[in-house]
């Protein structure tokens, strides 16, 4: 099936079209997030106009492709100064989340793997489709569109409960001289902790991520 409208072409897709289309909620989960510049324009226009937009997806310690986040990284600030709300998956479980999973999957480690939108929590979409360019430009990709409130409001509150346990909240903040800087709200051993770098990463994956940010490789990731 082919994705909705203002899927296929996420990069290139007009205003209107985003807000002609949603009314009160757009939930994001895309282990691969990649908005690009007309993308962070279409969904900060989409919230400034009233709709809540939320979206989850890996941080940099829980995604297998550093480069991809590169390319999500630096359209956070944006996002988040136009009013979107982002989460990062936390890669750190509890001890009961780590038991749990381990027993379901094998692993003691979290990662993002669903594919999903969930619109005004009446339509969903789920397949196959990362939102980032390689996905909606060049990849082969499926997805079913669902009408059922009932399965948006189950999904809704999967992506709340996800969000309150198994990931970082990001908050923008502005200095005194005017310096925006990310904090990353989450959980560590069951106790909130706030961090101002991505949380589990080291100096050189920071640095190896903002230096692959600055190459002309985006529509091919």
């Amino acid at each position: 099936m082919r994705a909705p409208q203002f899927l296929t072409r996420f990069g290139t897709v007009t205003r209107r079209i985003f807000l002609e289309g949603l009314h009160k909620e757009l939930i994001i989960f895309s282990p691969y997030f990649v908005p690009g510049k007309q993308g962070t324009k279409n969904l900060s226009a989409l919230s400034k106009s009233g709709v809540r937009v939320r979206i989850l997806t890996n941080s940099l310690a829980s995604t297998d492709v550093s480069l991809v986040h590169a390319g999500y990284a630096k359209y956070r600030s944006t996002l988040l100064r136009n009013g979107v709300e982002l989460y990062e998956m936390n890669r750190t479980l509890s001890r009961k989340q780590k038991k749990q999973k381990k027993g379901i999957h094998g692993s003691s480690k979290a990662s993002l793997h669903a594919k999903s939108l969930i619109m005004d929590r009446e339509q969903v979409f789920i397949g196959s489709l990362n939102l980032d360019p390689r996905s909606i430009t060049e990849n082969t990709e499926i997805g079913i569109m669902l009408q059922s409130e009932e399965i948006a409001a189950q999904m809704a509150g999967t992506f709340d409960q996800m969000t309150e346990q198994r990931a970082f909240r990001l908050e923008l903040r502005t200095d005194e001289e005017g310096i925006e800087y990310i904090y990353w709200h989450g959980l560590e051993n069951d106790e909130e902790r706030v961090w101002n770098t991505d949380p589990h990463t080291s100096f050189w994956q920071r640095f190896v991520v903002f230096f692959m940010s600055l190459l002309p490789i985006e529509s091919q990731l």
